[in-house]
């Protein structure tokens, strides 16, 4: 097991059924109160409840990193279609409506603090961080949960090589 693991990192609502999974990852633009969680997870059951590509159910779930960030997991066995994709971005939406958060602003950084605990900064902010400072891999979409690392230290991430101002973290 990797200690910055899906495993280490995420509550789930209820656990992906196979150990391989594709991710989505949304970060709030602050941290969630526990009503806004409860509020989200209503819509977030609804969605992984009648989730479906061209037909098929997808047996996915959802969980939670903190109350900072939602991550939607659907098995890597199972098909997915770009209707299947956007559905969970539709609930995405939704969740930004009912609560006033917005969460598919791509120009969040996502860190632990400590245990449980995490922190999100603008992406403008990541000049200020130490090269050690661990961050959520934002490029994760596929992981195993037990192995694969969600927070790596900010040398590793990818983040530093972005060209700055450029739109690549624009909101969806």
């Amino acid at each position: 097991m990797v200690s910055h693991s899906l495993e280490h990192h995420v509550s789930w609502h209820t656990d992906p059924i196979e150990n391989e999974v594709r991710l989505w990852t949304y970060i709030a633009s602050k941290p969630l109160s526990n009503e806004e969680v409860k509020r989200a997870n209503t819509f977030l059951s609804a969605f992984v409840g009648d989730w479906t590509s061209h037909g098929d159910k997808i047996h996915g779930t959802f969980g939670w990193i903190g109350r900072h960030a939602v991550v939607i997991a659907s098995p890597v066995s199972q098909s997915l279609s770009g209707c299947g994709i956007d559905q969970n971005i539709s609930a995405i939406r939704s969740i930004e409506e009912a609560i006033g958060v917005k969460m598919l602003d791509r120009n969040l950084v996502l860190s632990p603090v400590s245990h449980g605990e995490y922190s999100t900064r603008r992406i403008d902010a990541i000049d200020t961080m130490t090269d050690e400072q661990l961050v959520f891999k934002w490029n994760t979409t596929r992981a195993h949960i037990e192995s694969t690392p969600i927070f790596v230290p900010l040398r590793e991430s990818g983040f530093k090589q972005l060209p700055k101002n450029t739109g690549l973290f624009s909101s969806l």
